[in-house]
Parts: structure tokens; C-alpha cells; sequence
């Protein structure tokens, strides 16, 4: 079941004794539990009937919890996060799948025939194990929701969700900005995009539209989007404003030796587009391999553009250079400022 699904049938009613909640995407996974404290315990019920245990309880209490009537009526909820019961290979004193412990063998029992009036939600960010029979328990009688990254080419819907829910509204160029320097990153993080558009909320508070420039302000301390920000400058021989963003990130206290494998990614990046280029990829095309947005994919056929092979394969061997000298202390942060300057001429 995906992440709509899940939520739609929870708005619904529709909630299942049992819920398995894993993957690397944990603002969903938050948003779903959420979703199921504020649909099956009141406010004012939670110090009782909201149960939460940070690892594993022991089999017998879990039991115990899930069995126990809820005080004044209502529903339990009992959240187990960071759960391994579901992981490859595990033994230990509370392992449900040890045949030698009845307790387990109870539990799993259990799960087949819940207490109308109890709910568990086990959360983890690991891959579970489909052959545990605790795994194939939930597959039966509950819901087993995998909370995957989401993919940069679906990002701008989530945004465009997103700001809806908060009602808050963001000029096409800062959403545009936004979504390009996002995609640049190895891993989309929505906790990431969320935190960053409330910060947003606050700092365009007295303002009914978050502009590009306003965005641009709040994304300047996060080095992923600087280090795009600095390629796009490089690209149009903007070499104060390069410099410049380095220098913030530095003065943030960023180490030039992050800050260079970042600016590795994006030249290596921009050197694959090229070659791309040259085979006869288009834009789109170019979007499709990188799975990003068409318009990003069009952004990196401009900036590759901008710089010919032997520069790019100056830079490459520049970078390996300077690497080796950051991390033998042979040379300083005065080392990125030359590569930049160099990309820039």
C-alpha cells in the first residue's frame, strides 16, 4: 500500500490492527503515525491509551500492552519504533521467530486475532526480512507500508501539495529554484524540503508570497544548494559570485574537504552530460537518465555547455589534487578558490 493509500484509509476509518511502517523516508512515515494518534486517541486520552516504546520491549510486556483494556473506554495505541523483529538474521532474548520461546509463538498468535480495542504500529528503517513469520503475520492481517525516497521527478506534486496544505504561497522562479537544487542532491529528503519551507513560513511572515530572492536567503547555508548555486555561477563565468559562496560556506564552518566532494559531484555530473551530449541526448533525454525533472535536465545541457572537455578534465585531476593535499594539511581552503577561478577563465 503507498503512502495515500495508507492515509486515505486512515481518514476513512479504516484502520487495520496491525501496521508495519518501514523505509528511508521518514517524514511519511511520521505523517502516518501521526495520522493514526490523531484518528484513534484523544488529546486527552494519550498519557494513558498511547503506549511508545523506542526499541523492542520484551515479548511478554508487549503482550501484556496489547492485551490490557484501555482506561475509560477508547483505543489503544501502542507505537514500537525502531523495531528489529522484522530483520534478517536476528536472535535475541525477545526474538518472536526463536521456537524455543512460547511467548513468540503467543505473540504471533495474537497478531492473528487482535483485541478489537488495541493497535500496534511497528516502525523501521530497515529492509524486513518477508520470510519472518512476524512479517508474514502483518502481511495478513494488517497493513505493510514501505516509506521509499521519493524520486526528483515527482517532486514538484509534492511541493505543489505541500504548500496547499500550508497554505502559503511561493512564485513559479523560487519554485523553480527549489526543485532544482533539491534534485542536484544525492537523496531527496522531504524532512529536508519540509523544514525548509517552515522556515520560509517564518521568515516571509509579514509577506503574502515567498519569492526567489527570500528562498535564496534561507537555502544560502545549506551546502548542497550553495555548491549548486556556485556550478550555476561557474557556468556563467561569475567568478566573485563563486568565490562568494564559498567564502559563506566556510565562514559557516563547512570543511573544504565536504565542500570539495560536493563540487566533485556536480563538475563529474556535468562532464556525464557532455558525453551525453555528444551521443546525441537532448534535454529530456538527459533529464530521463539522471531521473530529474525535464527542466533540470535542460539546466545541465546549458551549464555543460559553458565548459569544454579539457576543462572539465583539468578541474577532475585539480580536484584529485587538492583532496590529497586538504587531507595531508599540505594546502588550505585557498586551494578551492584557484580550482574556481580556473573553471571560471
Amino acid at each position: 500500500m503507498d503512502y495515500k493509500a495508507v492515509l486515505n484509509t486512515i481518514k476513512q476509518n479504516k484502520i487495520a490492527p496491525l501496521y508495519l511502517l518501514h523505509g528511508e523516508e521518514t517524514y511519511h512515515i511520521r505523517q502516518v503515525e501521526q495520522a493514526l494518534i490523531n484518528s484513534l486517541v484523544a488529546p486527552e486520552d494519550r498519557d494513558m491509551n498511547l503506549v511508545v516504546f523506542e526499541s523492542d520491549p520484551q515479548v511478554e510486556e508487549l503482550i501484556n500492552t496489547i492485551e490490557t483494556i484501555p482506561f475509560m473506554g477508547g483505543k489503544n495505541l501502542i507505537l514500537v519504533r525502531n523495531t528489529a523483529i522484522f530483520s534478517a538474521g536476528r536472535k535475541s532474548g525477545n526474538d518472536v521467530q526463536d521456537k524455543s520461546d512460547p511467548s513468540g509463538e503467543r505473540l504471533i498468535k495474537i497478531f492473528g486475532n487482535m483485541p478489537e480495542y488495541s493497535h500496534v504500529v511497528f516502525i523501521t528503517g530497515d529492509k524486513p526480512d518477508k520470510r519472518r513469520k512476524a512479517y508474514k503475520a502483518i502481511e495478513k492481517n494488517g497493513v505493510i507500508f514501505e516509506a521509499a525516497p521519493l524520486k526528483s521527478k515527482d517532486l514538484r506534486a509534492w511541493l505543489t501539495e505541500r504548500l496547499a496544505e500550508l497554505k502559503i504561497k511561493m512564485a513559479p522562479d523560487a519554485q523553480e529554484h527549489l526543485l532544482a537544487a533539491v534534485s542536484m542532491m544525492p537523496q531527496v529528503s522531504l524532512d529536508f524540503i519540509n523544514n525548509e519551507l517552515e522556515k520560509a513560513i517564518l521568515y516571509t511572515a509579514d509577506r503574502p508570497l515567498i519569492t526567489q530572492q527570500a528562498l535564496k536567503q534561507i537555502l544560502s547555508a545549506v551546502p548542497e544548494v550553495s555548491i549548486f548555486a556556485m556550478v550555476e555561477a561557474l557556468s556563467q563565468r561569475r567568478t566573485v559570485q563563486a568565490i562568494q559562496l564559498l567564502q559563506e560556506q566556510l565562514a559557516a564552518g563547512e570543511h573544504p574537504v565536504r565542500i570539495l566532494a560536493l563540487l566533485v559531484r556536480q563538475v563529474r555530473q556535468l562532464w556525464q552530460v557532455k558525453e551525453l551530449i555528444n551521443k546525441g541526448y537532448n534535454g529530456r533525454e538527459i533529464a530521463e537518465y539522471f531521473k530529474v525533472p525535464g527542466f533540470i535536465g535542460e539546466k545541465l545541457a546549458r551549464q555543460s555547455r559553458s565548459f569544454n572537455d579539457d576543462k572539465l578534465k583539468k578541474a577532475m585531476l585539480s580536484f584529485a589534487a587538492a583532496d590529497r593535499d586538504l587531507k595531508l594539511s599540505r594546502t588550505g581552503p585557498a586551494v578551492l578558490e584557484k580550482i574556481i577561478i580556473e573553471l571560471c577563465s
